[in-house]
């Protein structure tokens, strides 16, 4: 009897120590490889891409949602991946947005995108959803929820992204989602001042 329940104590040690590396694994895992990102979950099934992601700012979330909801002004805050941001329409607590922007990671003839985005924000709730109107590679519909961390904010962003055609490579994919998250980031932090704009560093 006693090696009996000396030998489940040992099984249960090591099943604990099993899934705690486990669940460190998935863990380190979610850490994303880009600094705008503080943690990520990217995952296919079919032709659909669903994405999350989150996000830390030194703000409150009244004034992070607040830098969200100027989708126009992108080119603005930043140039090097955005070549035009255009307001179609403003409609109640809505705008359509035109945008050019250059991904990086991906190869010559998909590096720049046409897209057009329908914001639509909930300010009661700090919650902003997306939907691309016109985009030859995908339709994509995007949340992003902010919530008080702290002192700061943190934003919380789930996507999905169907494809309509064959695409890259599922690791160029991947990064392209990252990479088009963290520019709206980037965006967000120069209009709150939590970031110098390029132009900034040049004269520094």
């Amino acid at each position: 009897m006693k090696a009996l329940l000396g030998a489940l104590a040992v099984l249960v040690v090591v099943v604990a120590v099993y899934v705690g590396l486990k669940m460190r694994a998935a863990e380190e895992a979610a850490v994303s490889p880009i600094k705008e990102i503080a943690t990520e979950t990217i995952s296919k099934s079919g032709d659909t891409w669903s994405a999350t992601f989150t996000s830390k700012f030194a703000a409150p979330p009244e004034k992070v949602f607040e830098a969200f909801t100027h989708p126009e002004r992108a080119k603005e805050f930043v140039p090097e991946n955005v070549l035009k941001s255009e307001l179609v329409k403003a409609e109640g607590n809505g705008k359509t947005v035109d945008l050019v922007a250059r991904l990086d990671i991906l190869p010559p003839g998909f590096k720049v995108q046409n897209v057009r985005i329908e914001y639509t924000f909930f300010p009661d709730e700090k919650r902003i959803t997306t939907k691309t109107i016109d985009f030859r590679l995908a339709d994509i519909a995007s949340e992003y929820k902010f919530e008080a961390d702290g002192s700061g904010t943190l934003l919380r962003y789930k996507q999905t992204s169907k494809d309509k055609a064959p695409m890259l490579v599922e690791s160029l994919q991947k990064g392209a989602l990252r990479e088009n998250y963290a520019t709206g980031v980037r965006a967000a932090k120069r209009a709150l001042g939590l970031e110098a704009k390029p132009e900034q560093k040049q004269a520094s």
